[in-house]
């Protein structure tokens, strides 16, 4: 019977199948908890959704209170009582916030809460729907926290960044942008143009940058462009775009950096350097560089022609202490300590020239240190002052002829009187006979002291001699009395001299003064005596003001308070300075700030040393600065400095030291006579278990018998293996072995070591690999560079006896001309390979000698001493270096430097051929050429390719070849030694083969090969090279790989 579907049956039948598919749909919905509770919040139903979410089954939450996902500041305020409350009164609660999960931790929950009602519409409950939002609230707490960094940067940035429309007007600029352009509105240059901005050659690269960047790249230049009002500045420019949603570019960013600072200091730099260069050569001081025992190592030209040199090597060498005898060779011996000090050594002494030219030379000596302060070398300017001592010499001659007749006499006195400030100068005699203190007398007294004794009678003709003397008749002569202690009188003659300025006003007047009381009859002598004195203050004043204005030593008059009184010429010829620049300002204001010390200036400094110089920088007028050291006193509140220019040997010492140590270590590292013995004596041994072996062999064959051959030959072999690891070792050293290089991904390679790396170093020690992010290509040979990094860590391993940290490292490098300087390469780009050890480190002495072939501090047995000088040998036979960077107790680090590969080839890997299936397949058609001078080696060649189905020429030598290659017979592959006999090495018979036939194949073999012979590491396609001694084997994979490889391309 069938039941209609009005029937309450059907529709009993109906609502449970309704119920079924709703409960279907509320387990259903994973992504989403959906949650039924009471009026009172008392959990009813709980879907698998909520169930993934909160971590909670069905079983655990029905009957629970639905505060229990609530967090407890939530549940403290009431929130599921508020969601329910809006839920009743608005019919929904939206709910957003931190839920709990079972385990305690929190999520961020997204979702709303409503009522529930039966069919009658009466309240029965409430429906809660959330899901987990935390990832959403992140990303939008990351952007904004990004945004609000972005914002902040832009507003710290002093770089001018410029949002750019396609059209390049401005949209947009930095508040930094706006003050170093000086913009004071933006709104003023909003939709300028902005290339506008640059004039001429800039217009273009500006231009030039927007076109590289519409493209979508990158366009750069450095030009100089106007601010706003009108102070123009350099600027370093990038342009990139700003892609829209298409990714094609919408707008162009602009990003100015203010390099005017750079600009000038470069362009100071520059002229500096050719300024100094040019005062070094024409410096006619004899500057010496020394080392600490004294012996010359460097002598400027001026110093070569002061000496009468015909040429450096006169005097490099030679001890400069030798030049000095008796007091001087001590004073020169105290001068270099006090450089190593760190201070200034300086004194004066007589040492003839080569020629034998007496000379009297004023030396300065300071020290060359090293990156540790500690001194290395000394630097010596030596000024000739022959001419001065000269001067000094008869003056001191003639000043002890005067007080020789001023003993005799004891009744002449001379004195100095400073007009301006009304002192008198004056020695003992005249001070006696005046009865004055004589040591008041020396530091100069008043005129009322001199002439407090004078007799009264004498007084008015001494003024109205005084008057005229001032009045203009300049000498003055007048005899008078002075009154003495004990009421005795003497009767004295005095004469002086006004001297004048150049205004005609008096400032000086010196004079002496005669006892004649006894003494009337020698007037004339005593007369003559005077005039001679004149003279001779003349003379000195005449030579004291000589002196000063020619001086190239800055000559320097200031007052306490560092204002300036008076300055010579030298100024203006060194530092650009004219004495009206100068005179009455403060001399501070000229010290490079640098050098400001906390007294404000060097001759503050100088005057605390008591005479030692001291050096500073001061400021030329045209930019820059330049060095001079200084020696200052200071008398009456004045203090007299002189400075010597000193910047062009304080460069050049530099440069020169610099130098120096990079020719040490050349020379040093080029010095291989020690190999020989060891070579021999490793030679030997493998000779004779050579040898050895074949005379066994012999007799076994004489005897019959052929038991034990098997092992002969394996040692014969073993040894012959050995002997080729040897050479290629010492070849490695003298960078003359055969390399192989390709374009190289070094961070690759390390990694594929990294598994035998760490078996080799054992379980003590932990392996680090640290590659760099985008490290560049380098072009070597790969397998030499593993041979390299193997030695390297097997070397640090052994540093490391009681176990440690051994770390391998790559990086990018980019060497500029001092970097690459202090590493002997020419500057460039460089990728570096680092194998650092925490081990015992090295002492100094070590450093120096840790490549020499055969030189180990490993014990008996251990070691070699070639692993590193094969990995020196490699580095500079590729283009590279290797430097150790070592101290005791705190482990080494080796950095092997190798240039980046410029051009774009890629890695490749040429597949492998199994030598059985050469020999199965058999190469068969074709002709191979084999050249070498050697028959036995030339005769094994061609037996392995007959044997594998070749037909084979010979040639003993480079014409014999070039015969064979000229003729008509077909020739499929050439095979030639390098080093051929007859003037034609192997690379010119090949060149001439692909001459005649332009898709001829070669195959070099070779001991040895210059790189130059080669092709400095860079062959032609279709030319390959294999290395003495090589296996047979590996013979007949070469000639397999260049037979069947692919046809040369025809031009």
């Amino acid at each position: 019977m069938t039941t209609p579907p009005s029937s309450p049956i059907a529709s009993r039948h109906d609502a449970a199948a309704d119920a079924r598919r709703l409960r279907a749909i509320f387990q259903s919905a994973i992504d989403y908890a959906i949650i039924a509770t009471d009026i009172d919040g008392l959990t009813t139903d709980w879907n698998a959704g909520a169930e993934a979410i909160f971590g909670w089954t069905a079983q655990e939450m029905v009957g629970h209170s639905a505060r229990r996902f609530f967090t407890p500041e939530d549940r403290a305020t009431g929130q599921i009582e508020k969601e329910m409350t809006c839920a009743l009164l608005t019919g929904r609660g939206n709910d957003e916030r931190w839920h709990l999960r079972k385990d305690g931790s929190r999520f961020w929950g997204s979702g709303e809460m409503t009522t529930l009602r039966d069919a009658d519409g009466t309240h029965i409950g409430f429906l809660k729907i959330l899901r987990d939002a935390t990832k959403a609230r992140k990303a939008a707490v990351e952007q904004h926290a990004d945004s609000e960094f972005l914002r902040s940067v832009l507003a710290s940035s002093n770089d001018c960044i410029k949002v750019l429309d396609l059209e390049a007007r401005l949209t947009f600029m930095s508040e930094g942008g706006q003050a170093v352009m000086e913009v004071s509105d933006f709104n003023a240059v909003r939709g300028c143009p902005w290339p506008d901005f640059w004039k001429d050659a800039g217009n273009v690269a500006a231009v030039e940058a927007l076109e590289a960047a519409r493209a979508g790249g990158l366009g750069h230049f450095q030009g100089k462009a106007d601010t706003l009002r009108g102070n123009s500045k350099w600027w370093d420019v990038q342009v990139t775009p700003i892609l829209g949603i298409d990714g094609r570019p919408d707008k162009l960013l602009a990003i100015s950096r203010d390099i005017t600072t750079t600009m000038e200091a470069q362009l100071a730099l520059r002229r500096a350097q050719e300024l100094n260069a040019s005062v070094l050569n024409s410096s006619r001081d004899c500057i010496m560089v020394l080392d600490l025992a004294g012996r010359v190592e460097f002598v400027s030209p001026g110093g070569l022609r002061a000496m009468d040199a015909e040429g450096p090597s006169d005097l490099l060498g030679t001890s400069w202490f030798e030049a000095w005898r008796g007091t001087d060779h001590d004073a020169a011996r105290e001068a270099m300590r006090a450089a190593s000090a760190g201070g200034t050594g300086r004194f004066e002494g007589y040492a003839p020239t080569l020629r034998g030219v007496p000379k009297w030379w004023d030396c300065v000596v300071s020290a060359i240190c090293d990156t540790d302060g500690k001194p290395e070398r000394m630097v010596v300017v030596g000024r000739d002052i022959t001419t001065r001592r000269t001067v000094e010499q008869r003056l001191a001659q003639s000043e002890e002829r005067l007080n020789l007749a001023l003993g005799a006499s004891g009744m002449v006195g001379i004195w100095d009187w400073d007009l301006k400030a009304d002192i008198i100068y004056a020695d003992a005699n005249f001070a006696r006979i005046y009865t004055v203190d004589p040591a008041w007398a020396a530091q100069g007294a008043p005129l009322s002291e001199y002439v407090r004794n004078f007799h009264p009678d004498d007084m008015p003709a001494f003024q109205a001699e005084l008057a005229r003397t001032f009045a203009g008749k300049d000498e003055f002569l007048n005899e008078y009395r002075i009154l003495q202690p004990d009421g005795s009188v003497r009767w004295i003659l005095a004469r002086g001299r006004v001297v004048r300025d150049a205004d005609g006003v008096p400032v000086r007047f010196p004079g002496a003064s005669v006892d004649v009381t006894e003494r009337k009859q020698s007037e004339i002598a005593i007369q003559r005596l005077n005039e001679t004195l004149e003279q001779r203050v003349e003379a000195r004043t005449r030579e004291r003001d000589r002196a000063w204005a020619q001086s190239r030593d800055l000559q320097l008059v200031i007052e306490t308070d560092g204002t300036i009184r008076s300055v010579n010429d030298a100024w203006h010829a060194v530092l650009g300075w004219k004495a009206e620049d100068l005179l009455g300002h403060d001399c501070k204001d000229l010290i490079d700030v640098q050098d400001l010390p906390a007294d404000g200036t060097a001759i503050g400094t100088a005057l605390s040393a008591k005479g030692v110089p001291s050096e500073n920088r001061l400021r030329h007028k045209e930019g820059g600065s330049r060095w001079l050291s200084w020696v200052a006193v200071q008398v009456d509140g004045l203090v007299y400095a002189s400075g010597r220019h000193i910047t062009a040997e304080k460069e050049a010492a530099a440069s020169l030291a610099a130098m120096q140590e990079q020719l040490r270590q050349s020379q040093k590292m080029e010095a291989v006579g020690q190999l020989t013995g060891g070579l021999a004596h490793d030679f030997n041994n493998l000779l004779a278990s050579i040898t050895g072996s074949l005379e066994l062999m012999q007799r076994r064959l004489v005897q019959g018998r052929h038991d034990g051959f098997e092992r002969y030959i394996s040692v014969a072999q073993g040894a012959a293996r050995r002997a080729a690891s040897l050479t290629h070792r010492m070849l490695a050293f003298s960078r003359r072995q055969t390399l192989e290089p390709k374009t190289t991904d070094v961070n690759k390679l390390v990694a594929g070591m990294e598994e035998l790396l760490r078996r080799t170093i054992g379980p003590a020690v932990t392996l680090e690999v640290v590659g760099a992010v985008g490290l560049w290509r380098t072009n070597v040979d790969p397998h030499q560079l593993e041979n390299a990094l193997l030695n390297l860590c097997i070397n640090a391993r052994d540093a490391m006896p009681d176990g440690g940290r051994l770390t391998i490292e790559t990086a990018n490098r980019h060497m500029d001309d001092r970097m690459a300087r202090e590493r002997d390469l020419p500057p460039g780009q460089y990728i570096s390979l680092c194998v650092t050890d925490t081990g015992t480190g090295m002492p100094p002495e070590v450093i120096q000698r840790v490549f020499e072939p055969f030189f180990t501090t490993k014990p008996m047995g251990m070691g070699t001493g070639l692993g590193l000088s094969m990995v020196y040998g490699f580095a500079r036979q590729s283009g590279g270096q290797i430097r150790v960077y070592s101290e005791l107790g705190m482990g080494t680090t080796m950095c092997v430097y190798l240039p980046r590969q410029l051009r774009g080839d890629d890695e490749t890997d040429a597949p492998s051929t199994d030598l059985a299936q050469i020999r199965a397949q058999g190469t068969g058609a074709g002709v191979v050429l084999v050249v070498d001078d050697e028959v036995n080696v030339r005769s094994l060649v061609v037996e392995v390719l007959e044997e594998l189905g070749f037909m084979t020429l010979q040639a003993g030598d480079g014409a014999e070849a070039l015969t064979l290659l000229q003729s008509g017979v077909p020739i499929d592959l050439l095979i030639t030694d390098v080093g051929l006999p007859g003037g034609m090495n192997g690379r010119q018979v090949a060149d001439g083969g692909r001459v005649l036939r332009p898709d001829l194949k070669v195959l070099f073999i070779t001991g040895y090969a210059e790189n130059a012979v080669v092709g400095n590491g860079h062959l032609e396609p279709g030319m390959q090279v294999l290395t003495k001694p090589f296996t047979l084997d590996a013979l007949a994979l070469r000639v397999n790989d260049l037979v069947t490889g692919p046809a040369l391309r025809q031009p």
